[in-house]
């Protein structure tokens, strides 16, 4: 009869050899994979070539040691920025600084205030500027129409049909425009300038016509005219031409309060013109006098001189 425990220790031991052998079938199985994938790595290898990728290595680190250095900058320059943002920051508080945006909105509301006040002057002034030329040239016009009048009335000569003014502007901008004035004269249908052209008494002709023009279109509140020795380098019939444009002034002029002709001279072959000149006005009362001014010698050996009233019958 055999013993059960020898045959229970036997089949522990197959069931161990067995274990083992399957064991180790896995591990050659193992081995030869392994050494499949080894074979694998190593013709991956001969591929890759190693100097190559060494090389790219050595470039790799050298690389990473630049972006390194770049990133500890910035992180020196991103702790400055913090510390000036933080300063600004507590600036902010400050007087200067406070309520900074309220103050802006003001400065903007200004800004622009004067921008639409600046664009209202400008429209204001081109207006203005339109205005006044349109004024210059009425004035210009209304002076040589009485200009004419009084050169036909008073020029006896017959080279000279008529003068006028002219006026041109400059090339300047609006706020320095100034104008050019010239007086011309006409021969028939040709206009010339007068300076240069004419002679010494129709230069004092000229010149009194002009002014006479001026002060009937200028002074009519204020009617002080004052001519001193008109008649200088005038001919006889010239002379009688003016009187009479002074007196037809003098009558037109006669209802006017603060009207007063102050005429300077040594001429009194003149003044005799006029007192005809006004006699032959209708419906006009006659001065009383005028003025005489004498030199005379006194005890003392001086010279003064003497001022006479004179009525205009005695002349």
């Amino acid at each position: 009869m055999e013993c059960p425990f020898i045959i229970f220790v036997s089949s522990e031991r197959q069931k161990k050899t067995i274990r083992d052998n399957i064991e180790l079938l896995k591990l050659d199985r193992q081995i030869v994979k392994l050494e499949e994938e080894i074979n694998i790595c190593k013709d991956q290898l001969g591929t890759m070539g190693g100097n190559d990728a060494r090389a790219k290595h050595k470039a790799a680190l050298v690389n990473i040691q630049t972006l390194q250095n770049k990133i500890e900058r910035f992180n020196g320059r991103m702790s400055g920025l913090k510390e000036q943002k933080a300063s600004l920051k507590k600036k902010l508080g400050e007087p200067e600084y406070k309520d900074v945006d309220e103050k802006h909105r003001m400065k903007m509301i200004e800004h622009e205030t004067t921008n639409i006040v600046v664009t209202d002057l400008d429209k204001y002034y081109d207006a203005l500027d339109k205005a006044l030329l349109s004024y210059h040239g009425m004035k210009i016009s209304d002076i040589n129409k009485i200009i004419r009048e009084l050169w036909t009335l008073t020029y006896k000569g017959e080279d000279i049909s008529n003068i006028e003014i002219q006026s041109g502007q400059d090339s300047a901008s609006r706020a320095n425009r100034s104008y050019n004035y010239r007086i011309v004269m006409y021969k028939g249908a040709t206009q010339m300038d007068m300076r240069g052209r004419c002679s010494a008494g129709q230069r004092v002709l000229a010149s009194i016509v002009i002014r006479l023009a001026l002060a009937e279109t200028f002074c009519l509140n204020c009617g002080v005219l004052a001519l001193d020795e008109p008649t200088t380098n005038l001919d006889y019939e010239n002379k009688r031409g003016l009187a009479i444009a002074m007196a037809q002034i003098i009558a037109a002029r006669a209802t006017q309060a603060n009207f007063q002709l102050v005429v300077i001279t040594h001429d009194e072959d003149f003044v005799t013109m006029m007192k005809q000149e006004l006699s032959a006005q209708t419906g006009f009362s006659m001065p009383e006098r005028y003025y005489q001014v004498s030199r005379e010698e006194s005890n003392d050996g001086r010279f003064y001189s003497k001022i006479s009233a004179i009525d205009w019958d005695d002349l």
